[in-house]
């Protein structure tokens, strides 16, 4: 971070993780990045992943020294300013540079149209379509977003998984009535780049794998009766890796030197102002200053070798307020085209969110299902807007 940053430059707090998680030879894995590196073990979908250390302190008189600096640091965080850098977390820097090098072949390769055509996103039921995974064009009418993506979420698979969503959706059958089979496709990888396929799920086990300490350590940060309880609320994480890329705005579009970002003005803007849906966003972003931009005007910039990350609404409704789900959005006023790559850590399909007793909850309070939470962002955002093939 810069000693002296520029007016309306964000200087984050930096936590390091590293004291709740460590890896077993974290640069070794070279399939990550070298595509053509054999697989020595196969998991899940097919691609090798390195095996996380996840210390599991029982009570806070159990943490060692460096985790009792996480946790009063990360308790800092999450109040205030709400974002902060995470450092420490052992996700190679050469597989960071991989996955927005990829993202940026997908969006910008001279052939890429067809690629992308490939896997557009469909409504539920045409073809392979489920609403929400794929890709999704640039919307000309939309102009407060700006931007392409390219979507991932965790796969409903199995038949205990399978089964268990149908008899929670079948339980209330007057809940989302015409978003039938919403996110219950599978992920779409287009033919070129064809790395994407081996490169991305090994990195989305990694954050996993980040996510847990990080949650690990938000318990023992904001004193929970039992320190497990959000790891417990993510296990089986229904996670959203996001592909976003961000062309230049239209000249017309464009602010003009010296002029102030208005924040009223949502026709400038590469994303509008939102929060984030559910426990923690871990953004990686290319070298673009300046782009995100929280609701203070204030404006995090990249840290190589970072993640800029903020917490979402979920850990807000179980604080009641206490942590805070900061709004942002992003504005990209620059020539090039800027790629960004957040993944969001999210509770399970449909763990149950209240406020926790220890911020005055009772079980009167207002509850809220995640899978509901989530389907109605998605509902409220781009799953009734036009598809573009």
């Amino acid at each position: 971070m810069s000693e002296s940053p520029d007016r309306g430059q964000l200087s984050l707090p930096v936590i390091d993780i590293s004291p709740f998680i460590s890896w077993d030879s974290p640069e070794s894995d070279d399939h990550a990045t070298n595509p053509d590196t054999p697989k020595e073990t196969e998991h899940g979908n097919g691609a090798a992943h390195p095996q996380a250390r996840l210390p599991k302190p029982t009570t806070a008189a159990h943490l060692t020294p460096t985790q009792r600096t996480t946790v009063a640091a990360l308790r800092a965080a999450v109040q205030h300013p709400g974002f902060f850098y995470l450092t420490g977390h052992g996700v190679p820097c050469a597989l960071m540079q991989r996955v927005l090098s990829l993202g940026r072949q997908f969006y910008t390769a001279p052939d890429s149209l067809p690629p992308k055509r490939s896997i557009a996103r469909r409504p539920c039921g045409d073809r392979y379509g489920d609403g929400a995974r794929g890709w999704q064009d640039v919307d000309a009418v939309a102009r407060n977003d700006w931007h392409e993506a390219l979507d991932f979420y965790a796969e409903i698979a199995g038949a205990e998984q399978v089964a268990a969503h149908r008899a929670f959706k079948a339980a209330r059958p007057d809940v989302w009535p015409g978003v039938d089979g919403l996110l219950e496709g599978r992920n779409l990888y287009p033919p070129r780049p064809a790395a994407m396929r081996d490169v991305y799920p090994d990195y989305v086990a990694r954050l996993c794998s980040v996510g847990e300490a990080v949650m690990r350590a938000l318990g023992f940060a904001l004193e929970l009766r039992d320190p497990e309880f959000f790891v417990g609320a993510t296990r089986d994480s229904f996670w959203c890796l996001r592909v976003l890329g961000y062309p230049p705005l239209p000249p017309a579009f464009r602010k003009k030197e010296g002029e102030d970002d208005d924040e009223e003005d949502e026709e400038m803007v590469g994303c509008g102002a939102h929060s984030d849906y559910g426990c923690l966003t871990m953004l990686l972003t290319d070298d673009t200053p300046g782009a995100l931009k929280k609701s203070n005007g204030s404006t995090p910039t990249p840290s190589p070798g970072a993640y800029v990350v903020n917490i979402g609404d979920m850990v807000e409704q179980w604080t009641g307020g206490w942590a805070t789900s900061t709004v942002h959005k992003v504005l990209h006023h620059g020539d090039g085209y800027r790629i960004s790559v957040p993944f969001f850590y999210e509770p399970a399909k449909h763990v149950v969110v209240r406020r926790l007793p220890e911020f005055g909850g009772t079980e009167a309070d207002p509850e809220v299902r995640y899978w509901d939470h989530l389907v109605s962002k998605i509902d409220g955002s781009f799953f009734r807007k036009r598809t573009t093939w």
